[in-house]
């Protein structure tokens, strides 16, 4: 009876142990996720905001080649021929592809940043219920993260850097908003 409560207690050890392990990794590798994420999020905004400045500048070129070769170096001194002339299109197709890129990896990023809490809150509801605090405490679940991916502060306040202090990405307004509990200022998209 004794062995096979031992046995048993083993088992159940073992089997939390392997499953606060494999949470905490999958928290890390999130959390790693989230930054490669970012990353090539902003990497592709640089190289697609590119194109319309190129655009402009061969555009342009382009006017500029085009009149010299009609009208000649010094322009044939009739203003509005030119206007009469030429239809002039401005594509604005390459704006649209920089919106919607910027729009898809925000998106995208913000999915990673709700996966981050999501693995985070499996975590620690593992370790909060019954069984939880004794294998953690047992244990001593969660384990401090060291080296390049450890998180910046002690966010949970628990005495120790673990995955559960790994902090989601957000912007100066968005901490001072909820810091005061109101936003009162509109959106100014461009300004």
């Amino acid at each position: 009876m004794a062995i096979t409560l031992v046995a048993g207690l083993f088992i159940a050890g073992a089997s939390w142990f392997n499953g606060a392990v494999k949470l905490e990794e999958a928290v890390t590798a999130q959390y790693k996720d989230n930054q490669n994420r970012y990353d090539a999020f902003w990497k592709k905004v640089q190289e697609v905001a590119q194109v319309p400045g190129q655009y402009k500048n061969d555009f342009k070129d382009l006017l500029v080649s085009e009149t010299q070769a009609k009208f000649g170096p010094e322009g044939s001194k009739a203003a509005f021929q030119w206007f009469k002339d030429r239809d002039i299109n401005f594509d604005g197709s390459q704006y649209r592809q920089v919106m919607a890129v910027v729009e898809s990896g925000r998106n995208d990023f913000k999915r990673s940043q709700s996966e981050l809490l999501d693995k985070q809150r499996v975590l620690k509801t593992k370790l909060r219920g019954f069984f939880g605090r004794v294998w953690a405490g047992f244990y001593d679940f969660p384990v401090a993260v060291l080296g390049e991916f450890a998180p910046p502060k002690d966010l949970d306040g628990d005495g120790k850097i673990t995955v559960l202090d790994y902090p989601i990405v957000t912007s100066a307004k968005t901490e001072a908003v909820f810091q005061e509990g109101k936003d009162n200022a509109p959106l100014k998209v461009f300004q």
